[in-house]
This record gives C-alpha cells, sequence and structure tokens, in this order.
C-alpha cells in the first residue's frame, strides 16, 4: 500500500478517553497522503468532540478502490466495520482503544507505527471464515453473516429446545440456555465463555457450543466448515432470541434455521512476527505469572 491509496475509518461512538490522541492520528494520515474517509456517524461524533480530522472526508459507504479499513475501538467495533466492508474482502487493521481487543492489531499509541508496517508490506494478512444463516423468519433487512457467532437463547425464562442436524443426520436435542454456532475466530469470544474450545482462527470449521444444557452429555462439537447445520428452536415461551454478531432481534420459536460456511471472508491485519501462540499470551494471559 502506498500513501496515494484510500483509507476508510469506522470508529466506536464512545471512547472519550481517546478523543484528545486522535487529531495527532488524523494528521499524521493527512501528511503522509492518504485518502481519508470516515463513516459518516463516527464522523459526527468526532465533529461533536470538536476533534480535528485534518482533510477526511464522511461518508456512508466505502469508496471504490479503498486498500484498508481501520476500525477503532473495541472488538464490537471491529465486528461492525467487518459488516460494513460486507463481502468486498478489504483488509482492516484493529486499533484497540476498548477493553481486551482480541482482533485488533495495535493500540492507538503505535497505531502510526503500524501503518508504516503495512506500507512497507512488513504484515500477514489472515483470511477469517464467517458464517451465514438463512430463514424466512428473519428480517430481510438484517445482515446474516457472522465475523464471531450466531446464538440461539431463550427469552424469558423459559428453557430454548434446539433440534439440530448436520448434514441431513440428526445430532442432538439441546436443553438448556441456548445454543452457538461460533466461527474459529469467534471461539475465543462467547463460545469460549460457554466452555468451547479454543480453535486456531484460520482453520475452516463451525463450532457447536451448548450453553447450560440441561444434558451434562452434551458437549462443544466441532465440525467442517463444508457442513450444513440446520437448526429447529422449540420453547414454551414461543419465542427466542437470535443473536448474529451484535445483532440481537426476538423471532418465534419455530421453524428452520440453516447455517453453512459464507462465500466470502473478512480479511485481518497481523504483525509478521505475531503468531496465534503470541495473541493467547498477550490476549488471554496465557503463561502469565499470578
Amino acid at each position: 500500500m502506498n500513501s496515494s491509496n484510500k483509507i476508510a475509518i469506522y470508529g466506536s461512538r464512545t471512547q472519550p478517553d481517546s478523543l484528545e490522541d486522535l487529531p495527532r492520528l488524523f494528521k499524521y494520515l493527512n501528511q503522509k497522503g492518504f485518502r481519508v474517509y470516515v463513516q459518516t456517524k463516527f464522523a459526527e461524533y468526532l465533529e461533536d468532540n470538536d476533534v480535528e480530522m485534518a482533510a477526511s472526508i464522511p461518508i456512508d459507504n466505502i469508496p471504490t478502490g479503498t486498500s484498508l479499513v481501520m476500525s477503532l475501538g473495541g472488538d464490537g467495533t471491529f465486528l461492525r466495520a467487518a459488516r460494513w466492508i460486507g463481502d468486498r474482502e478489504i483488509p482492516i487493521l484493529g486499533v484497540n482503544t476498548g477493553h481486551l481487543g482480541y482482533l485488533a492489531s495495535c493500540g492507538l499509541s503505535d497505531s502510526e507505527e503500524m501503518i508504516e508496517e503495512v506500507c512497507r508490506g512488513n504484515i500477514r494478512i489472515e483470511k477469517r471464515m464467517l458464517i451465514e444463516v438463512s430463514s424466512d423468519a428473519i428480517p430481510q433487512d438484517k445482515w446474516k453473516y457472522a465475523l464471531n457467532e450466531i446464538a440461539f437463547m431463550r427469552y424469558g425464562s423459559s428453557m430454548l429446545t434446539v433440534n439440530a442436524s448436520v448434514n441431513n443426520s440428526f445430532l442432538a436435542e439441546y436443553r438448556g440456555d441456548g445454543l452457538i454456532t461460533a466461527t474459529p475466530t469467534g471461539s475465543t469470544a462467547y463460545s469460549l465463555s460457554a466452555g468451547g474450545p479454543i480453535i486456531e482462527p484460520t482453520i475452516d470449521c463451525i463450532c457447536l457450543c451448548p450453553v447450560a444444557p440441561h444434558t451434562l452429555t452434551l458437549r462443544p462439537l466441532v465440525t467442517g466448515a463444508g457442513s450444513e447445520i440446520r437448526l429447529k428452536p422449540e420453547s414454551r415461551a414461543s419465542n427466542f432470541i437470535l443473536t448474529i454478531d451484535d445483532q440481537s432481534m426476538v423471532l418465534p420459536a419455530k421453524g428452520e434455521f440453516c447455517i453453512r460456511k459464507a462465500p466470502f471472508s473478512t480479511l485481518v491485519i497481523r504483525k509478521k512476527d505475531e503468531g496465534f501462540p503470541d495473541i493467547l499470551r498477550q490476549k488471554l494471559l496465557w503463561s502469565a505469572t499470578p
């Protein structure tokens, strides 16, 4: 990437602690000659807080020819940036201004150094699979793809039952608080909290992880990325909560939902010398001294 390239920025609108440092980043990008575009709502947030954005241009949609998208925030912001990109497979540079920042490659303080590495090509670009869900019950205006997970959760106090089949073969009847279908990227998110396995994020597979199952013999299962998973929810509450990454909706507990690998990927920028074991140690504190 050279300095004549276009960069689009998507950011969290709740990062007051970063506001005084953001003008320096925009000034740096302007001095380097990048054409910088800022997602409209984030631009309005910065303007309302008197943040100087140099010559940046507010936009709703990512311009054609954009070489890089920067996500300024936490992991939730990264997921929304991926949804903003959609199926265009533009690399994302995550700049953590939130808490864990598992998907980020750097913090705001070293973001300029990271961009220099991007310009020199001294980076890795990881191809991350997404999963998609299809059902007539999902509103047409909802984004039906997930970088982390698609979760079926109980509504209210009633238990949720999810009948699952894989490649037209009945698998199990999951009874409990819910069922998570996670990507390898999402294996360190909600699925991990529910007892699911950690999966190397560039592997293509799908993990089914029950949440507080009423049958103790049910355990997380990893199936191939080519699998077609069909799920049928049932509940005395008549409804259940479907979450697609950070989107949540209440739907009738009936019908069938089909989950499979998405036809496109999300491209994540990583430091060239930073491997998956490094991230586990840094973010999840593996081998940390108590």
